[in-house]
């Protein structure tokens, strides 16, 4: 003998409702964390490319001219991409080894030598970042 329900519910409970949206939940602040962190390592790798070039231009000064510059109009191709960080040259000076990470603005005195700073921008995911190199490619990063 067959009997026929006639209340047979069809749908989803609010259960199985919960566990899916916690599921989902799980799964977005997985993306969002990695997606932050992909965005954050892609910006900083702009300000280790941008030092490392302006340190080869000082380079190529230095071979030119003797002398070493803090004005990025002596330096023809310095071009920095994006617009994350502030740059910064100072002449006179080199990064005291061991560097310290993050930098710190701590200086030795080199006639020959300069220091180029990569300063994040405040509002930015980088602000607080300061990424240094010198003349002898002693850098932070």
């Amino acid at each position: 003998m067959l009997i026929l329900n006639k209340n047979r519910n069809k749908g989803f409970t609010l259960i199985e409702l919960l566990v899916v949206m916690a599921i989902i939940g799980i799964l977005a602040t997985v993306a969002v964390t990695s997606y932050t962190g992909a965005t954050l390592k892609a910006r900083r790798s702009e300000a280790y490319s941008n030092l490392t070039s302006l340190r080869l231009l000082e380079e190529q000064r230095f071979a030119e001219n003797a002398t070493y510059t803090n004005n990025f109009g002596d330096m023809p191709g310095w071009n920095p991409t994006a617009g994350s960080y502030n740059y910064a040259l100072a002449v006179g000076v080199e990064l005291t080894a061991p560097v310290a990470v993050p930098y710190d603005a701590v200086t030795a005195a080199e006639p020959n030598c300069f220091i180029a700073t990569a300063t994040g921008i405040a509002g930015t995911s980088v602000a607080g970042d300061v990424f240094a190199i010198d003349c002898d490619n002693r850098k932070n990063f």
